[in-house]
């Protein structure tokens, strides 16, 4: 699937319940450092996948803090991680939809960003935007 697209995915979940649209970066992809957040979701099956959110500091801060309705300066680590957790277990349920996997989805948790750089290829990177919100969607064709 193309960047725009995935970009629509992740909005059809961050537009009613966070506020926020996301549409595909168009300057490049943005640098993925050890600031940012990650969270990821493996899909066991015959097709498997694991789905990866990552998120720079200043855009998972906003989506946590939308999510519990919570001033951003209240939030804390624990917050940020649930908010990024959801986020990705509502993001892999449409994807897996729209890709149409009929696999039930694992369990999401939080991840080390070198997760997204696996050497094998089997990742696809979608750099999306939300104003200077910086957001990454990644899906991975097996389990992490």
């Amino acid at each position: 699937m193309e960047t725009a697209e995935m970009a629509r995915i992740v909005s059809q979940v961050t537009e009613p319940v966070l506020g926020v649209t996301f549409v595909a970066a168009a300057s490049g992809a943005a640098e993925i450092n050890p600031a940012w957040k990650t969270a990821a979701l493996p899909i066991d099956g015959t097709t498997p996948l694991t789905v990866a959110v990552s998120a720079d500091e200043a855009c998972a801060r906003i989506l946590g803090s939308n999510m519990f309705a919570t001033p951003v300066e209240r939030l804390d680590d624990g917050m940020v991680a649930d908010a990024l957790c959801e986020l990705v277990n509502m993001t892999a349920g449409l994807l897996k939809s729209a890709m149409h996997v009929d696999q039930p989805l694992g369990l999401p948790s939080m991840r080390q960003n070198e997760l997204l750089s696996a050497g094998d290829d089997a990742w696809s990177h979608h750099f999306m935007r939300a104003g200077e919100l910086n957001l990454v969607l990644a899906v991975a064709t097996r389990i992490y």
